[in-house]
């Protein structure tokens, strides 16, 4: 049986994605910080409850894995965090938990389970964003943290042919999940609502969907990443253009607020 590592696993992507992995029976351990999200996850996976900004959480896993399966085919790193608080404002733990979360945990999660997916010949899928394409100026942070992350991937990727491993990367727009309407509480970009947020199924969809159709890089939807690589061509026009398009996006934000009762 094929095993794989979802992270974030109790959130609404990483749920919808284990899911997936089960119905297509992998057997699935699932890592996340939320032990009652992690129960209501499908009595087939197995749960590690650790938190990823901890150092010792990397060996913890990779361990579990070991000796619960021997072997790791698939590495989906899901977890992540968004701070909105301004960045002047933002407390320096708040900005180091963010970068560790977004950034060091899925580099160090990789290193940790790499001779089993090099063993395997397997693949490691990450949720990343289209922020990691498209500064974002209300979350510089995890702006920061995303295009370190690709830039990550997209290095590691050069080597597939040296070490057998594939990598992929998925780039949601917004998705209507517990970390958007966060976002849309506590004064996240408007720019998320330019379009209209996308299912949490969506996006497990195309990370699963990498299991059949390996590709590097998966923009969803393909349309906005074609705009945003477009737009970022000329940065300082995106800069100049922010002011028109967070009041396009305005209505859209105001109508998602009234939705989930957000004040």
């Amino acid at each position: 049986m094929k095993v794989a590592v979802v992270t974030g696993a109790a959130g609404a992507i990483g749920a919808a994605v284990c899911l997936r992995l089960v119905e297509r029976g992998l057997h699935v351990f699932a890592v996340d910080v939320d032990e009652e999200g992690l129960k209501r996850l499908p009595a087939q996976v197995t749960p590690v409850r650790c938190d990823l900004t901890d150092p010792a959480s990397y060996e913890l896993v990779a361990a579990a894995v070991r000796e619960g399966a021997g072997r790791c085919d698939v590495l989906v790193n899901n977890a992540g965090i968004v701070v909105t608080t301004p960045f002047e404002e933002a407390s320096a733990q708040e900005l180091l938990r963010e970068q560790q979360l977004n950034l060091q945990a899925p580099m160090l999660l990789t290193r940790a389970l790499f001779p089993l997916l090099r063993e395997a010949r397997g693949q490691v899928i990450s949720v990343v964003s289209l922020g990691a394409l498209l500064p974002l100026a209300q979350s510089p942070g995890y702006s920061a943290s995303k295009f370190g992350l690709r830039g990550f991937l997209l290095g590691l990727a050069m080597r597939e042919k040296e070490t057998g491993i594939r990598i992929s990367i998925v780039n949601p727009a917004a998705v209507d999940t517990p970390m958007l309407r966060h976002e849309a509480a506590t004064g996240g970009s408007p720019l998320n609502f330019l379009g209209r947020p996308m299912q949490p199924g969506t996006v497990a969809e195309a990370v699963v969907g990498r299991l059949d159709r390996p590709r590097l890089e998966t923009n969803l939807p393909a349309s906005d990443g074609w705009l945003v690589k477009a737009a970022m061509l000329a940065p300082g026009l995106v800069r100049r253009a922010r002011p028109v398009l967070e009041r396009a996006a305005r209505p859209a934000l105001k109508r998602y607020q009234r939705r989930y009762g957000i004040s």
